[in-house]
């Protein structure tokens, strides 16, 4: 159901000695075909909620776009397998497109304008904060606890969840939540980003366009996405549980976490 993302069926559950017909859900999952002045940019494999702010967003992350002043309509065709951006100047596509690690084929481009800035955020996050967070990203995955199967990310100001975004796709949830920013004029800048999955180099260039300072996943950071916050200035932390978690990147910005305090 496109409504709400779920799409119902039954399927056949085993349980020990017997087997019965269950009535439940997966995921929806839908191609989507971004066009931008009449062009092909992409075709994405997607959750179809927020299609506009994944539009958005992707545009903004990979370059193409500075802010919503960019836009001069934005449409979304009735089935909901289109969104036509209509941009108020000319641009060039890029062309080199990568196949990253994410879920159903994430894509980003290789020749796009895309200056990643060195980060210098004054925020800083105790402990406590990043785990209550996590807590909260969890409480808030509304599809993941219907059907499985979903990532979920989110956008803090240290204290609460301000927005959430859900796809199958982990590159897809934080393009959302960029669009969702551009669409409300509210920045990014100076914002915890959290995420359910896995971290790749590609979401780390994400978050930096964003300007977020901090990265918070449940689970494991890649090489690349370490070197890359690195670089980019950006705390990295991973494997977020209820009473721990690792800082990979910019330990500094997390109260006792710099190697002195932990005695290494």
């Amino acid at each position: 159901m496109r409504d709400n993302g779920t799409y119902p069926l039954t399927y056949i559950g085993y349980y020990e000695a017997e087997c019965r017909p269950v009535r439940g859900t997966v995921p929806t999952e839908e191609r989507v075909t971004i066009y931008v002045n009449g062009q092909t940019l992409v075709r994405l494999n997607c959750t179809p909620l927020l299609l506009e702010e994944l539009a958005l967003g992707l545009l903004f992350n990979e370059g193409l776009i500075e802010g919503i002043e960019d836009v001069a309509a934005l449409e979304l065709s009735p089935r909901g397998q289109c969104v036509d951006v209509w941009l108020r100047g000319q641009i060039e596509l890029p062309q080199m497109r990568i196949i990253t690690s994410g879920c159903s084929g994430g894509v980003t481009f290789e020749d796009a304008p895309v200056t990643l800035p060195q980060l210098a955020s004054e925020m800083r996050i105790l402990p406590q904060q990043v785990v209550g967070l996590m807590e909260q990203l969890t409480r808030g995955a509304v599809l993941y606890s219907r059907t499985g199967g979903i990532h979920t990310a989110a956008l803090a100001d240290g204290e609460r969840i301000l927005w959430t975004a859900e796809d199958i796709g982990r590159h897809n949830t934080i393009d959302k939540l960029a669009g969702i920013c551009l669409r409300e004029s509210h920045p990014s800048r100076d914002h915890i980003l959290l995420t359910s999955g896995r971290v790749s180099s590609e979401m780390v260039y994400k978050a930096a366009r964003m300007g977020v300072p901090v990265v918070i996943s449940r689970t494991s950071p890649t090489s690349m996405s370490v070197r890359l916050a690195g670089t980019c200035g950006i705390t990295l932390i991973g494997y977020t549980r209820r009473r721990s978690f690792r800082v990979y990147a910019h330990e500094e910005r997390v109260g006792a976490a710099s190697y002195e305090q932990c005695g290494q």
